[in-house]
């Protein structure tokens, strides 16, 4: 069976694409995902049980489970390893994602220079947005004084659309040049 991991935090509210857009992110690969396909396993912290509580619990556990604190760090990494897709926002599960070659979708918020801080591997496909502040070097989401808007303007429907294809060159094990895929949105 196989897994998609989201890792839908990161040490950094600034860099958190909403927890609402998760929820419906799940729900469209939910539809577009049949059941016989796989997981959903959404991971983090002990800490972060609680607001993934939030973002799973109408969904069936046989289908979606939160896994924040479960699993022993070896676990993760042997998941990161084997995903069928990794999704997260610029954070260390997605940079360490991209380091095994898994496909990773990474939200990248404006808060940091993409070039700069982005995951780098074959298999990322980065989606941002770019608007008048950015970067902004903020590191806390309430600083922001436009509600984080360089994040709710990425829409789940995107990222849905970049986890299916990053699923379909995974299973074909295309090399596609990062160029080619990279989901920038300027």
């Amino acid at each position: 069976m196989s897994t998609i991991v989201i890792a839908p935090f990161s040490n950094s509210a600034i860099r958190d694409w909403p927890s609402a857009h998760f929820a419906t992110l799940i729900d469209l690969l939910l539809d577009r995902w049949p059941e016989r396909s796989g997981l959903i396993r959404v991971i983090g912290t002990p800490g972060q049980r609680p607001r993934v509580d939030s973002i799973v619990r109408t969904y069936p556990a046989d289908r979606v489970t939160n896994d924040c604190g479960r699993m022993p760090w070896p676990e993760v990494v042997t998941e990161l390893r084997t995903a069928a897709c990794v999704v997260g926002n610029n954070s260390g599960i997605a940079h360490l994602a991209a380091f095994f070659d898994t496909p990773t979708v990474c939200i990248f918020g404006g808060s940091h220079q993409r070039l700069e801080w982005r995951p780098i591997g074959f298999n990322v496909t980065l989606l941002s947005r770019t608007i008048g502040c950015s970067p902004c070097h903020l590191d806390h989401g309430a600083s922001c004084a436009y509600g984080l808007a360089c994040l709710w303007e990425i829409e789940p429907g995107e990222v849905a659309d970049a986890v299916m294809a990053a699923i379909v060159r995974g299973r074909t094990k295309q090399m596609v040049p990062r160029e080619a895929h990279e989901g920038t949105i300027a």
